[in-house]
Parts: structure tokens; C-alpha cells; sequence
């Protein structure tokens, strides 16, 4: 087992891409906020039409004259309820349809997708430096003996004959200090045990005394894409 971690961190503090990412923000909490009154407003029209039709409906309903004979009136009764009932769906479907414009409306106000590009970019020569390539597998770092992957997401994934663990590199990450460096262990150094993790299962990866307990998914990957080729 080895680990490694890139030199100059500052490298990560690109000030034009932090300057991006904070005009970014700003722009997110703007669109945040028109969104959500849309959605008030939205809210405050689909209750007053459906009010509105249930109410003329209702009165319509009531100008069905009653009649003498006590059996007839049984059914108008009956016949009162289902229309009641129509009137509801009706009123419903009505309301949805006429509403639609609006809630498209709502649904156009999307959080800038640059703001991903922004932090993927930010590490693309931590990603060039500890070699991350296809298959990989992102989980969950519950505990380790290393205390900076603890309760961390980590990126698992093979390069030649070692498997690698850093952080989260997919998503990125603007400041250097984020990065915790990676962990390189070869197949006969390590054993996988099943662990129980507060209600859900986890799997120990064990280098002698230097532990990590991972998301139970990345058993799987660990045995496909390291362990078994180690002995094609």
C-alpha cells in the first residue's frame, strides 16, 4: 500500500473559476426565488378556479327543482351525488388543464448546469494526476483510520494492478484542501468483510492495520474489477 497527494493544492483556487461560481450562486438564488413565486402564485390560482367552478357548479346542481312525490326525490338525491361527484372531476381535470401554462412556467426557471462544469473543471488535473479513469464507483467512506476519508464520499476505481481510493472527483470541488489524497493498495494486501453500519450493511476494506468502511456496493465492484482479474 501506498499513498500520494498532489503537490500544490493552491492550484484548485482558480480565482476566475471561484469569481464564476460565486456570480453563479448569486444567479441561483434569483431564479430561486422567482421559482417560488411562481409556484405561490400557481398555488393560490389552481385553488381559487377549482372554488370558483365547484361553487357555480354546486349552484347549478341546486336549481334542480325538487320533486312531490317522495320516491322521485329519492332519486334526484341520488342523481344530485353523482353530479356532485362529476363536478369535482370535472372541476379537477379542468383546473390542471387551464393551470398547465403556469406550471411550465415554473418548471423553466432550472439552476444554471454550469455551476457543475465549473467544479468538474476545478479538478480535472487532480483527476489527470492520480489517474482516474472507467470503471469507477463513487460511495460512501463511513469511517477509516485515515480521520479525512471519514464520513466522506470516495471514488473507487483500478489503475494497472492497484486500486485507488480518493475523493469525490466526479462532481469536483473548488478549494484545494478538499483534496485527501489518494490510497493505492494491491490485490494481495487487502481483505473485504461484511460489517453491519447502523441499520444498513457495509464491507471493511482491511490493508493491515489501515481501515475503511465503505458503502456495501463497492464489495461488488472491488471483486469484478480487481480482485477477480487478478486472477484471469
Amino acid at each position: 500500500m501506498r499513498y500520494f497527494r498532489y503537490d500544490n493544492a493552491k492550484e484548485n483556487q482558480d480565482n476566475a473559476l471561484r469569481e464564476r461560481y460565486k456570480n453563479l450562486t448569486v444567479n441561483e438564488k434569483r431564479i430561486l426565488r422567482k421559482q417560488k413565486t411562481w409556484r405561490t402564485f400557481n398555488e393560490i390560482m389552481v385553488a381559487a378556479v377549482f372554488c370558483l367552478f365547484v361553487t357555480v357548479g354546486i349552484c347549478l346542481i341546486e336549481l334542480i327543482p325538487e320533486p312531490d312525490w317522495w320516491v322521485w326525490g329519492i332519486f334526484v338525491i341520488i342523481g344530485k351525488l353523482i353530479l356532485g361527484l362529476i363536478l369535482l372531476i370535472v372541476s379537477g381535470l379542468s383546473v390542471g388543464i387551464l393551470t398547465l401554462p403556469l406550471w411550465k412556467k415554473v418548471e423553466s426557471f432550472h439552476l444554471p448546469p454550469m455551476k457543475r462544469e465549473i467544479l468538474s473543471k476545478a479538478c480535472d488535473h487532480l483527476r489527470d494526476y492520480y489517474e482516474l479513469q472507467e470503471p469507477y464507483i463513487l460511495t460512501k467512506c463511513f469511517d477509516a483510520t485515515d480521520e479525512k476519508f471519514k464520513n466522506h464520499d470516495v471514488c473507487l476505481f483500478v489503475v494497472h494492478d492497484e486500486l485507488r481510493i480518493t475523493t469525490d472527483l466526479k462532481r469536483g470541488f473548488l478549494y484545494g484542501e478538499r483534496d485527501l489524497g489518494c490510497y493505492a493498495l494491491k490485490r494481495d494486501e487487502i481483505t473485504l468483510s461484511k460489517r453491519q453500519n447502523e441499520n444498513h450493511l457495509a464491507v471493511e476494506l482491511r490493508v493491515d492495520n489501515t481501515v475503511f468502511l465503505l458503502g456495501y456496493r463497492a464489495k461488488g465492484f472491488i471483486e469484478k474489477n480487481f480482485i477477480a482479474k487478478g486472477f484471469k
